[in-house]
Formats: structure tokens, C-alpha cells, sequence
């Protein structure tokens, strides 16, 4: 926080948005590509990892699904004992383009916004809780990314707004870019989310959506690790597919099975033991996990992503966005980029 109480604004050069950003993710494709840097998923998912959430990264744009998020990054901190940091990006705007009185107004709706950014925080320490709060300049799938690597975050937790139609031709997603490009585990809270329980974060019943690539492994490895330190009931999920051959489904399943121990301790008792598989029937994929998991009451979903650029996101939804629009309970997502 600053001397006077606003909160800590950092500027990027938003003519060319966040060069920085750019040059260090060619570095680290770089590095993958040498096998010498192994992916954000992995890293997490490896045997010797404990599961950490000391640092929780929220970005905020004063919405009620981001307040509904900025709620249950409460109850994550108070059980962790974790830092909240509170993130507001101001897209930028072209001078030149917009009329002075224009301009002027988004100034001062600007200011409005990190007074209102300030005092989020002042309520968050005002209830207990170890909470700061920052001020981003430029574009938010650049933004948020890079600014959780550089804090250091643990887990982003994130209120999804999932377009869908039109809009989404036209502008695009960028809760999706966020959460299949941040370098930790999202948690993604969705607009038919329930309300935060007014009670410490707790986890009883843990889904694992997989489709059984033993890619995957690594995210399952890591919902089941998950389970365990909430002591919840972990379930691994495979939706089939009507079009699957038996035996083709059997060698990836035993690839998978293959994988998955490499990131389980020895003697972890098998995670794919616990694997249910239902048949897709006359529902879609991400339907058929949404209704598995309200039949459960489950309090969380966990799935793996795949990254993706902000101009595909104007193509139809994922399965893990669709799944995101629709959940009861929030969704974790790791993102293998």
C-alpha cells in the first residue's frame, strides 16, 4: 500500500502490450523445447511437491461473480492462513482516439476504481486477514499471468464470465485465456456457482474429469493429492465416448494408469482404482460431468486445459469452459501450457 492508502499501481508500456511478458514466455518455449524446463502442470503434479495456498492471487473488476470469487478466496485464506492479493487491471484506452471529455471521464473512473480497490483491501484487513492490493495497466490476459508468476502465487481464484453467442465472436474470452495460461492452478468461479458456505474452506467430495491421456495424468495426480489433504472423497471421471473402440480404450487407459504412478508417491494406493466411467449417451461431455457432480453434491471439479490464443477463444467453447458456465461448484483448472 501506498502512504496514501491507495493501493500500489504498477504501469506497463501498454502501446505494445507487456513486451516483457512476451519475451520471457519465447524464453521459456525455449527451454521446453531443450528439455531443461518441465511445464507449470508437472512441477505441481511431482511426487516430492506438497500442495501449497500461502499466496492467493484474485483479480477484480468490482463484478458479482468477482465479488462471489473475492469470497471464497476468503474462507481458502482463513483456512491456509494465506495472503490475499487483490488485482485490478485498467485495459488501455488510445488518447488520440477519444474525445477530451471522454477522456476525462475514464480518468476519473479510473481513480474511482482504485479508491474502490483500496478499500476492498482495508475491509479484507479489517476482518483479519493478511490482504494488499494492486493496480495493473494494460491488457488482462497479458496482465494477470504475468503479474501472478512474478508474486509468486499459489492458486488464482477467478469469477468466470463465460460468453457465449455474439459476444463471444466478436470480443472473445478472457477468463479463458487466463486459466489456460496461468503458470499455477486456477480456481475458476462460475456464474451458477452457490454462494461461499459460511464456514472454512473444506473439500468432501473431489471429482477429476479426465479423458484419460496419459498427458492428464499429471492434473489427476494432482486432484488426487488434493483430496487427500482435505481427507475428501476422490472420484477420477471418464466420460466415453459412443465411437470408441473397447480395445483402443483399454491401451489408453493402461497408458494412462502408467503415467499417473510417476507422480503419485509408492505408496499411494492407486488413484485410477477409484476411476468411474459413464457413457456420454444423448448428452454432451460437459453435461454429463455438470449432472455427475449435482448428483454428488460434489464441492469441487478438476480438470486439465490445454492453451490456446485470445482470437480462438471466439470459436466455440471447450469442455472445460462449458463445464466452468454450467458447474454448481467451483472448478480447478491446470493448465498444461
Amino acid at each position: 500500500m501506498a502512504a496514501n492508502g491507495l493501493p500500489i499501481v504498477r504501469k506497463w508500456d501498454y502501446r505494445v502490450p507487456n513486451r516483457n511478458f512476451r519475451r520471457e514466455m519465447r524464453e521459456i518455449s525455449t527451454l521446453r523445447r531443450e528439455g531443461t524446463m518441465a511445464t507449470a502442470v508437472s512441477a505441481i503434479a511431482s511426487t516430492n511437491t506438497e500442495i501449497r495456498l500461502g499466496r492467493l492471487f484474485v483479480p477484480v473488476d468490482f463484478s458479482p461473480v468477482s465479488d462471489r470469487a473475492v469470497d471464497y478466496a476468503k474462507r481458502i485464506a482463513r483456512r491456509h492462513q494465506a495472503e490475499i492479493v487483490l488485482a485490478h487491471v485498467n485495459q488501455p484506452v488510445n488518447p488520440m482516439a477519444v474525445p477530451e471529455a471522454v477522456w476525462c471521464h475514464l480518468q476519473a473512473a479510473e481513480r474511482k476504481e482504485q479508491t474502490r480497490l483500496a478499500q476492498m483491501g482495508e475491509q479484507l484487513r479489517a476482518e483479519g486477514l493478511n490482504a494488499r492490493t494492486i493496480t495493473l495497466h494494460g491488457l488482462v490476459q497479458d496482465e494477470i499471468p504475468c503479474c501472478s508468476k512474478q508474486e509468486c502465487t499459489d492458486l488464482i481464484v477467478l469469477g468466470a464470465h463465460i460468453k457465449s453467442g455474439i459476444e463471444r465472436l466478436l470480443f472473445g474470452s478472457d477468463t479463458e485465456v487466463l486459466f489456460r495460461h496461468a503458470g499455477c492452478p486456477v480456481l475458476v468461479i462460475g456464474p451458477e456457482i452457490r454462494p461461499a458456505p459460511e464456514r472454512h474452506w473444506r473439500l468432501d467430495d473431489v471429482i477429476c474429469a479426465s479423458d484419460l491421456r496419459p498427458e492428464s495424468a499429471q492434473t489427476a495426480a494432482y486432484a488426487w493429492k488434493l483430496a487427500k489433504k482435505y481427507d475428501a472423497v476422490f472420484t477420477l471421471l471418464n466420460v466415453e465416448c459412443s465411437s470408441a473402440k473397447s480395445t483402443a480404450a483399454d491401451q489408453v487407459r493402461t497408458r494412462f494408469e502408467q503415467s499417473l504412478t510417476q507422480y503419485l508417491p509408492e505408496d499411494a494406493p492407486s488413484a485410477a482404482a477409484k476411476l468411474r466411467s459413464l457413457p456420454q449417451e444423448h448428452r454432451s461431455c460437459p453435461a454429463t460431468i455438470v449432472a455427475f457432480a449435482k448428483e454428488r453434491r460434489s464441492d469441487l471439479i478438476v480438470m486439465g486445459a490445454h492453451a490456446t490464443t485470445h482470437a480462438a477463444t471466439r470459436l466455440l467453447r471447450g469442455t472445460a469452459a462449458q463445464v466452468i458456465a454450467e458447474s454448481p461448484c467451483p472448478v480447478l483448472v491446470l493448465s498444461s501450457s
